[in-house]
C-alpha cells in the first residue's frame, strides 16, 4: 500500500541536481495553505498568480519582488462587524504573507484585483544570451 507519507520520502530522488528547487518546493508545500492560489501560463514567456483574497481591500495588501522572491501581504486583519453573527465562517481575513519563488528573469508586468482574486501578471525576459539554441544536425 503506498501512502502520502511514502510518496512524499520519495519525492526528493526525482530532483536529483535540482536541490534549490527542491527545497523550495518542500518549504512551499508544507506553509499551511492560506491563501488558496492558482499559478497560469499565459503565452511563452507569462505566468498569471491567483490568490484568493474575498473581501479584501487593495490598500490592505503588500506585493514585493526581490530577489527571485514574489511576496504578497495581508498586512492589516480585517475587522468584524459587531452587529453581526456567523452562522458558519469559512473566510479568515486573517494577516498572511505568502511567499513564491521566481525565476531571475521574472518581472512583475501588472497586479489588479477582479472577483476576488489578487491577480499578479509575470513576464519571464530572457536576455538573448541565455535562450536556447536550436543546432541543425548535418
Amino acid at each position: 500500500m503506498v501512502t502520502h507519507r511514502s510518496l512524499l520520502a520519495d519525492l526528493p530522488k526525482f530532483f536529483v541536481g535540482f536541490d534549490r528547487f527542491e527545497h523550495d518546493f518542500l518549504a512551499s508545500a508544507v506553509d499551511g495553505g492560506y491563501p488558496r492560489y492558482n499559478i497560469l501560463q499565459t503565452g511563452d514567456a507569462g505566468y498569471r498568480v491567483e490568490i484568493a483574497v474575498p473581501g479584501w481591500d487593495k490598500k490592505d495588501i503588500e506585493i514585493s519582488l526581490f530577489k527571485s522572491v514574489l511576496s504578497v501581504k495581508g498586512t492589516r486583519k480585517q475587522v468584524e462587524d459587531p452587529k453581526e453573527t456567523y452562522a458558519y465562517k469559512g473566510l479568515s481575513g486573517k494577516q498572511f504573507t505568502r511567499n513564491f519563488r521566481v525565476g531571475d528573469h521574472i518581472k512583475l508586468k501588472k497586479a489588479y484585483l477582479e472577483r476576488g482574486l489578487l491577480c499578479l501578471d509575470l513576464i519571464e525576459n530572457l536576455p538573448e544570451s541565455e535562450k536556447p539554441v536550436t543546432i541543425a544536425i548535418d
